[in-house]
C-alpha cells in the first residue's frame, strides 16, 4: 500500500513539492489542512515539533516532522523518476537541494512575515533574520531583495557551464528541481511576492537564464502540471 497522509498549509511552502513526489510516484496522498490556516490538523498537538509539513506512512506507521526527510524518505521508500540512480546523483540531488531549502528559509520564509504581517517575534520563533529589526518594511524589503539577488547569482553561475544539461543534476529531474521550480514559481506568480517582483524591477530572475530553463522543463512534466494545477494564482504566498 502507498498511501499516506500529508498536512500542511493553503500556500505553496515545502508542500507541493511533497505532493508533486507522491503524483510521480503513484504513493495516494491524502492532505489536510493544519492549524492556524486550517482545521484538518493540529501541528501543535499532533506534530512532534510543533510543525508541518508532517506526514504518516499507512504502511508501516512511520511519522516524519521534516520535509527534507519526508522527500527523501518517499523516493527512498517507492522507488520512482525521482530516486537517485547512484550515490553520485544522491549526493548532488542533496546539495542542490539543500539551497533552495536555505533560500526557502532566508528569503522566501522572512517575506512570509512581511507579506502577511506577522510582525511578532515569536511567531518567527526569533529567526536568525529578523528582517523586521533595524528599519522595518522597507529595509527589510531591501536587505531580502538583495540576499536574493546574492543567493540566485551564486547559483546560476555555478551551474551556467553546464547550461545545456536539462536539469541540476544532468539529464534526469530530480527532487532538488521539484523544489526550485515551486520555489520560482512562488516568487514569479504567487500574490504577495509582488513586493520582490517590484523591487527586481519585475523580474527577479532575468539574470538566471539556467536557473528559469531547467524551472520550464520542471514545469512541462505531465504530473507538476497536474499537481500544481492554479496553486500559484491563488495562493498567496
Amino acid at each position: 500500500m502507498k498511501e499516506i497522509d500529508l498536512a500542511y498549509l493553503p500556500v505553496v511552502g515545502r508542500g507541493l513539492q511533497i505532493k508533486i513526489v507522491c503524483r510521480m510516484h503513484n504513493i495516494t496522498c491524502n492532505y489536510m489542512l493544519s492549524n492556524p490556516m486550517g482545521d484538518d490538523f493540529d501541528k501543535d498537538k499532533q506534530a512532534p515539533f510543533g510543525t508541518v509539513p508532517w506526514m504518516k506512512d499507512h504502511s508501516n506507521g512511520i511519522e516524519l516532522n521534516d520535509s527534507m526527510a519526508i522527500v527523501l524518505y518517499l523516493v527512498s521508500k517507492y522507488p520512482g523518476p525521482l530516486t537517485p540512480k547512484s550515490p553520485e546523483d544522491s549526493a548532488l540531488a542533496n546539495m542542490y537541494w539543500s539551497w533552495v531549502q536555505d533560500y526557502y528559509s532566508f528569503v522566501l520564509s522572512p517575506f512570509h512575515d512581511i507579506i502577511t504581517g506577522h510582525n511578532e517575534p515569536f511567531w518567527r520563533n526569533l529567526r536568525l533574520t529578523d528582517t523586521l529589526a533595524d528599519g522595518g518594511k522597507e529595509t527589510g524589503i531591501a536587505n531580502l531583495t538583495k540576499l536574493h539577488s546574492i543567493r540566485t547569482s551564486f547559483l546560476e553561475k555555478h551551474l551556467s557551464p553546464n547550461q545545456n544539461q536539462a536539469f541540476l543534476i544532468g539529464s534526469t529531474c530530480s527532487y532538488a528541481d521539484i523544489f526550485l521550480f515551486t520555489c520560482v514559481r512562488t516568487v514569479q506568480e504567487t500574490a504577495g511576492f509582488s513586493i520582490l517582483r517590484d523591487a527586481c524591477g519585475g523580474d527577479p530572475f532575468k539574470d538566471c537564464p539556467t536557473i528559469m530553463n531547467i524551472c520550464e522543463k520542471v514545469g512541462k512534466l505531465d504530473a507538476v502540471i497536474e499537481t500544481a494545477g492554479d496553486i500559484f494564482e491563488k495562493a498567496p504566498i
